[in-house]
């Protein structure tokens, strides 16, 4: 049976007339006033629309995330040419489903497809180029979770192509695998459509000061951890998007599109994007193919006289966005943005309706699904073109490869190899030690990276150090290079001089238990994960100590030397805890956090450092985290310490909103974190609370903003003011030429290099003096008076990858970026850098966990 839909006045006011269900946007747009469906195509009858399962029309609320994946499930069940799978699941448990969409006829030979698709992409490929072989087209939706027609046009979406009728339709099914995946944020999108339903009114509201248009802090674009998961897929730090990303790895579809929202004054915008803003590896081919693909969506819009821009304000450039990670792979990706409305909002172009958004974003996702297939033949030759260029690149490429070392942290080294596997990254064992440039890589802890494998762009990618730049101007960060933000000691190979053994496999570096001790057990603090070892032993009532010396010592695994910052057990001298139980929580800390442990007999050294009872070993506390968050603090600043020490550490963090700074009794904690944001709404007669609590012993940790404060409020340190460059010295600049000259004045996301005193408690498990941060701000603070205070000063010469002007450079050079300063019985640690930046700076996240740690075992100089 078949159902011609139309969806005239008539039939919109019955649907809100329907249960007197709350209708604060529906009708009163223009816009509204057009059929949602296209009046020429019939629809399956036996397949219930969306607004009948919802029961209320599309746009008059945000759609339920359980409700859409209930609705998705069931799609699938009534509908022959549609498959359900849950790709991943949230940190808050919710699916990520994805919908294959096609015929019949091809559903019953998918693997083969796919097969053929994925061997049409290997160099010098012999698999023909059929007129049977469907492209592979994803459409997905809801990366942002407050971007709400980019949720809720995954729905009418996935009812066309399940239940539409014609012969536009069954082309698409015919000539296309379709994968459809919403939400890729489940939590986000959780948050914002419950947000969505409170202030859903009967009356429409079109002011933009209305609550319905803004949902309040952490808002709904993020995930659990208020991370910013369309910056994640080339870090896949997160469960949504390890999920997600494999599914794209298993198709290596020819086009993604990624559905979004932007301000709500703009009109609609999808790629091409700025054609200088493109990544080197890019190649002009692609883009030309892209516009050409998204001729469909240009049709659609114009067909409607509704206005669209491309090539501008948006890039291609930081490889770890949506739009942008699959081109390294031979896929096109097409973002596309809406304005944005959450119901019916005044704007500068108009009134703008959640509903007529929805419709957009459902018209030209069917539009490019069916440009897709008219450029059916050129998306499958440029995959096959793309291969063979990529083997010659890497052909022609001085670098063969990329030799690297994580001495002493193999967890640090596993969750590197971990993140190259999952970009497809072949890595195998060094054979035989080399030197490269007088640093020496040892075969039992050394890996390479061959370039030439059909990931060369991608290993490009995360390994070079791009400084130069055809256009400054970054819609996201200019350095990504992954060994300096992971910590990884790495060399670029230009001969073949090197040789390997067998292919590596990520596996967690689970460690077999210690000897029972006699006196202690000892292990490094080098381990990424010896602090959340060291909180277990303080969670249990233990009594352990810090070593400030190296400690060589004999051991049940022979002669060991450890570096300063190491951890030292005592067996003895515990409050009567038992040996056995010690033994056992000692057990557990080498199998899941990976650590040599050492069971030792003697407190005597015979060589190196210490005895175990010296005067010189540091006593550590448990530290009580107190983490502001709320309105004005960067949610993406305190997720990453929340997640750092939840979810990595296993460490309680209290989450207080800043408003409630006047009242808390900061007696009950050790540390109090304050990130990127603003505070000066923080009342004086707080910061003299704040200052007492700090002479009493208690620690603020600053970073960014944060520290700006802290270091104004707590140390009369003002950070470094770094003059304007050109822009303040220019007597005239064209205004035409003014985004550019203005991208002079910032720090384009760069990695700088920093000296680190790694003799100082929070420089405690670093073997070497340089270190890589991330930087996109100009603060920086002068050396402070006491000498022992700046613990990381930024390098003379501090590029190391992204942009940074040659100005900014000379003025940050020298500076202190980490400083460290006793106040009272207490402390105040101030970072100019994010040391957590979006959970993949590895190498950096010691030393916050070292102020946590460590931020009582610095003095004051001796007047």
């Amino acid at each position: 049976m078949m159902l011609k839909i139309r969806f005239t006045r008539t039939l919109k006011l019955g649907l809100l007339m329907a249960g007197a269900a709350l209708c604060w946007h529906v009708a009163a747009d223009e816009r509204d006033q057009q059929a949602f469906y296209p009046e020429d195509v019939s629809f399956n009858s036996a397949i219930p629309t969306p607004e009948a399962f919802l029961q209320h029309p599309l746009g008059q609320h945000m759609a339920r995330n359980d409700l859409m994946v209930a609705y998705l499930k069931l799609l699938a069940e009534k509908s022959d040419r549609v498959q359900y799978e849950v790709i991943a699941r949230s940190h808050e448990n919710r699916p990520i489903v994805t919908l294959t969409i096609s015929s019949p006829e091809n559903l019953a030979r998918l693997e083969q497809i796919r097969q053929q698709h994925l061997a049409l992409q290997q160099p010098g490929s012999k698999q023909p180029i059929n007129d049977d072989m469907p492209v592979i087209s994803w459409v997905n939706y809801g990366v942002h979770g407050g971007e709400v027609s980019s949720n809720d046009a995954a729905m009418p979406v996935a009812y066309h192509l399940a239940a539409a009728q014609g012969g536009q339709i069954e082309r698409i099914l015919q000539h296309s695998v379709i994968l459809l995946t919403a939400s890729f944020n489940p939590d986000g999108n959780s948050r914002e459509s419950a947000w969505n339903w409170t202030f859903a009114a009967n009356t429409p509201v079109t002011d933009r000061v209305s609550a319905l248009h803004g949902s309040p802090w952490p808002s709904g674009r993020t995930n659990h951890y208020w991370f910013d998961l369309n910056r994640q897929w080339m870090m896949q730090q997160h469960p949504e998007p390890v999920g997600w990303v494999a599914k794209f790895h298993q198709w290596r579809p020819n086009m993604v599109a990624d559905f979004h929202e932007m301000q709500s004054h703009k009109s609609y915008y999808f790629h091409p994007g700025a054609p200088d803003r493109v990544f080197p590896l890019i190649g002009k081919d692609a883009m030309a193919l892209l516009s050409d693909v998204v001729q469909g969506p240009r049709d659609f819009m114009d067909s409607e006289a509704r206005l669209y821009f491309n090539e501008e304000s948006y890039d291609n450039f930081y490889i770890g966005k949506g739009a942008t990670y699959p081109h390294l792979y031979g896929s096109l990706g097409i973002l596309f943005e809406q304005a944005s409305s959450a119901g019916l909002l005044d704007t500068p172009r108009g009134l703008l309706s959640f509903r007529d958004n929805i419709r957009t974003q459902y018209r030209v996702g069917i539009a490019l699904l069916d440009s897709a297939v008219s450029k059916r033949q050129a998306l499958l030759s440029f995959q096959r073109k793309f291969a063979d260029a990529t083997e010659q690149l890497a052909r022609d490429d001085k670098t063969k490869a990329y030799v690297f070392a994580v001495p002493g942290d193999e967890a640090r080294a596993f969750h590197f190899l971990e993140l190259l596997r999952r970009n497809q990254i072949e890595v195998k064992r060094l054979a035989r030690d080399i030197n490269v440039d007088g640093k020496t890589f040892l075969a039992d802890n050394a890996y390479v990276v061959e370039t030439n494998q059909p990931t060369y762009r991608m290993i490009k990618g995360m390994f070079e150090r791009i400084t130069r730049f055809e256009n400054n101007t970054f819609y996201d960060v200019s350095g990504w290079t992954m060994p300096l933000a992971f910590g990884v000691d790495y060399a670029p190979l230009t001969s073949r001089s090197y040789k390997t053994a067998e292919k590596v496999e990520a596996s967690f570096p689970a460690k077999p238990a210690p000897a029972n001790a006699q006196v202690a057990y000892v292990f490094d603090w080098r381990n990424y994960y010896a602090p959340r070892a060291l909180y277990r032993l303080l969670e249990a009532g233990y009594r352990p100590r810090i070593t400030t010396e190296p400690l060589g010592t004999n051991s049940d695994k022979g002669k060991v030397t450890l570096g300063r910052g190491s951890v030292v057990m005592p067996v003895g001298w515990q409050g009567g805890a038992e040996a056995s139980a010690l033994h056992q929580l000692m057990t557990t800390i080498a199998r899941e956090d990976g650590i040599d442990v050492y069971a030792v007999g003697t407190s005597y050294t015979d060589s190196v450092g210490m005895d175990l009872g010296s005067n010189m070993m540091l006593e550590v506390n448990q530290p009580k985290v107190l983490l502001v968050i709320g309105e004005g603090v960067s949610q993406y600043d305190a997720g990453e310490v929340w997640h750092l020490l939840d979810k990595r550490m296993h460490m309680p963090v209290v989450l207080l909103h800043k408003d409630k700074l006047a009242w808390v009794n900061l007696k009950d904690y050790s540390h109090l974190i304050l990130v990127g944001g603003s505070y000066s709404d923080v009342a004086d007669k707080t910061v003299q609370k704040i200052d007492g609590w700090v002479k009493d012993g208690g620690t603020v940790v600053g970073i960014r903003d944060g520290a700006k404060w802290a270091g104004q409020k707590l140390l009369d340190l003002s950070p470094v003011r770094i003059s304007k460059g050109k822009l303040a010295s220019a007597p005239r600049i064209d205004y035409a030429d003014k985004e550019h000259a203005e991208a002079q004045d910032i720090i384009g996301g760069a990695i700088m290099a920093g000296d680190l005193d790694i003799s100082h408690p929070l420089g405690y498990g670093y073997a070497q003096r340089l270190i890589a941060s991330q930087r996109n701000t100009l603060l920086a603070f002068e050396p402070p008076k006491n000498p022992f205070a700046t613990v990381v000063k930024i390098a003379d010469k501090p590029l190391l990858s992204g942009f940074a002007s040659e100005e900014n450079q000379q003025q940050l050079a020298g500076k202190a970026m980490l400083v460290a300063e006793p106040k009272g019985k207490g402390a105040v640690i101030l970072f100019a850098d994010n040391p957590n930046f979006r959970a993949y700076f590895y190498g950096t996240e010691k030393l916050f966990m070292n102020s946590l740690f460590f931020s009582g075992a610095f003095e004051k100089p001796r007047s």
